[in-house]
């Protein structure tokens, strides 16, 4: 005879069910963060593949032109109503032939100086996204938010869509202007007027004479990151003395609100040498300050080190490495490794 009672059938009842729905909410919840921190290692290890390349490429071209690659050419205009108003270039297309990316540096022409007025070759090169003039951690499209020592709350301005942006960008040390012909205390200098071929008064590895590994040459920078449109109100006098007695307990002097204007977000181009926007930044400024970005007139500049990525900034060392500096650095400490011939003993720790 068959038993005739009810056997009861395998199965989750509906607490075990949510029983273990939470345990694996909660596992998901303590893999997610490292997760998400194993994706930031991995882009901010190809951030500093990037700024460590930009450095060979400019030991390459110094080996080439005996010389450092200018902050920016600005060709001097045969029509005098131009004045001032020429498209210069920047550093970064000079490097172009050293990061293989031989074909389109062959499309500048240096001597066009109102290649972004019409179309040109210049301007077509000049939308052109590199991924060596990118940091993976930045999304690059300017929706940055940022809060300031008050504690307010920012958000930054679009990029250009007309123009590759750019992470990347060079030290002219201690200084709140951007000095012409062999004046900036720091690692680069601009060039008033020049071609292909001329090395100009740009300076070289000689004239760093605190040591290419104990100066700044490059950092990163936060695409379309938020500045105010005024000149900083500090010395404007090119000795260190001076810009240093000017920004005693405060790394910088930028006053005002933030500003209107379109068109100038941080890192725009990385062809474009007309505003410092797109292409230097000062160690006055500690990395990721909290205080303003700011510049008006081209020739001076305010803009800190900054990233996406926590805690700091990468920065690329004129020897070629590249450091990871602390927004808790030593002020003094890293005003002393921006300037090129201080004569004040610094080394990364």
């Amino acid at each position: 005879m068959k038993n005739s009672s009810l056997r009861s059938r395998g199965g989750f009842t509906l607490v075990e069910l949510l029983v273990v729905i939470a345990i694996i909410g909660v596992l998901v919840g303590l893999l997610l963060p490292a997760v998400q921190a194993a994706r930031e290692a991995a882009r901010r290890m190809q951030c500093s593949n990037n700024l460590k390349q930009l450095g060979l490429a400019i030991h390459n071209y110094h080996d080439t032109m005996n010389a450092l690659p200018p902050l920016r050419d600005r060709t001097v205009p045969a029509n005098p109503s131009a004045s001032w108003n020429t498209q210069s270039l920047s550093w970064r297309p000079r490097l172009l032939p050293y990061i293989e990316q031989n074909a389109l540096h062959d499309q500048i022409d240096y001597s066009n100086y109102l290649w972004w007025n019409s179309e040109t070759p210049n301007r077509t090169a000049a939308r052109v996204v590199l991924a060596a003039f990118r940091c993976p951690s930045d999304g690059g499209n300017g929706n940055v938010n940022w809060t300031d020592s008050t504690g307010t709350r920012y958000t930054g301005r679009p990029t250009d869509a007309g123009y590759a942006a750019t992470n990347y960008f060079a030290s002219t040390g201690p200084d709140s202007q951007t000095r012409w012909n062999g004046a900036s205390l720091g690692f680069f200098n601009g060039m008033s007027a020049g071609s292909l071929s001329d090395r100009g008064s740009t300076g070289s590895f000689a004239n760093i004479t605190d040591g290419l590994s104990n100066t700044i040459a490059l950092s990163e920078g936060v695409i379309g990151f938020p500045r105010i449109d005024a000149n900083p109100t500090g010395s404007g006098t090119g000795t260190y003395a001076a810009q240093l007695a000017a920004y005693t307990g405060t790394d910088n002097t930028c006053a005002g609100s933030q500003s209107s204007s379109t068109g100038r977000g941080r890192g725009n181009s990385w062809m474009k040498g007309y505003d410092p926007s797109d292409m230097s930044f000062t160690t006055l400024m500690a990395p990721n300050s909290k205080q303003w970005d700011c510049h008006s007139n081209t020739g001076w500049a305010m803009y800190a080190a900054r990233s996406q990525h926590p805690s700091g900034v990468l920065i690329g060392v004129g020897d070629g490495g590249v450091r990871f500096m602390s927004e808790t650095v030593n002020l003094d400490t890293y005003r002393a490794l921006g300037g090129s011939f201080d004569g004040v003993p610094a080394q990364f720790e």
